[in-house]
């Protein structure tokens, strides 16, 4: 009866194991250069990016001062 499990294992295993196998990578294509349109949109997005930060003013919050009554330990 243990061999049978331990068979049924080693199978089992060895079905696992070449389904995780590395699958062969396929050729490197050839690096294309970006499309014109791209930089362009590009370029556009980054101009905008920084309009944005020089237009939109700085949000500074106040100062909160918080001051908590002390504790008195003696009893009177």
């Amino acid at each position: 009866m243990k061999v049978h499990s331990i068979v049924f294992a080693a199978v089992a295993l060895i079905a696992t194991s070449a389904a995780f196998a590395e699958a062969p990578k396929p050729a490197a294509a050839e690096a294309r250069p970006a499309a014109r349109e791209q930089t362009l949109l590009e370029d556009v997005a980054m101009g905008m990016r920084e309009m944005l930060r020089t237009v939109t003013p700085e949000i500074s919050l106040p100062k909160l001062d918080i001051k908590l009554p002390t504790l008195r330990t003696d009893a009177r």
